[in-house]
């Protein structure tokens, strides 16, 4: 196969099923191209013609690509959090609708490509907690996002909603707030929540 219109095809019938998100791997196999030389020279030809946009390292999305399986797909030991949940579960009004924050183990990063942003806030294992899987993808319970938020509140971050007013914290569980927030070490943070919840 050497047709740019037979490679076209084959992104155009995988892009579907690959949620519009195609890794290098993918490609070489997608391809049968085994030199990355002559893989990097067609991927180049496809970002030419606007068919494939390298969104970061190892990762190409086509026009109409689903960044929340993207976020999985970078890291896949990261959960979709704060303000994408609770937009999700109707407890904020809406948010920005390029942008997807998740926590993960590790590091903060922040990745941006094809207009979209992916940002990652970096936890501890041990507050790894509080998900619910749904279509492959891990998405934190209201309850973990709202934890998520105001745990990163305290450390500096800003929102593009306010967490003290702009948050329906009657769809708050307070049990699960509380078997959640056994996980946290720090007296002074769930002292913060408590304080937060009991004024809400």
């Amino acid at each position: 196969m050497n047709s740019t219109i037979e490679y076209f095809s084959l992104i155009e019938s995988n892009a579907e099923k690959m949620g519009g998100i195609f890794t290098l791997s993918d490609l070489r196999i997608l391809f049968h191209i085994d030199n990355p030389v002559l893989l990097h020279r067609r991927i180049a030809l496809f970002e030419e013609k606007h068919v494939l946009t390298r969104f970061c390292r190892g990762f190409y999305t086509t026009r109409q690509f689903n960044l929340e399986a993207l976020s999985a797909r970078i890291y896949p030991d990261s959960c979709i959090s704060f303000g994408n949940v609770l937009a999700r579960e109707t407890m904020i009004g809406s948010i920005p609708s390029k942008t997807v924050h998740a926590v993960r183990c590790g590091r903060n990063r922040l990745f941006q490509g094809a207009g979209e942003t992916l940002v990652y806030y970096g936890i501890a294992p041990h507050l790894m907690v509080g998900f619910r899987s749904e279509n492959g993808l891990r998405f934190a319970l209201p309850e973990k996002a709202f934890l998520d938020v105001l745990y990163f509140y305290q450390k500096g971050r800003r929102f593009s909603f306010d967490p003290f007013s702009d948050i329906n914290l009657t769809r708050i569980n307070p049990e699960t707030v509380e078997s959640l927030l056994s996980n946290y070490r720090n007296p002074k943070f769930v002292a913060f929540v408590k304080g937060v919840l009991s004024n809400g």
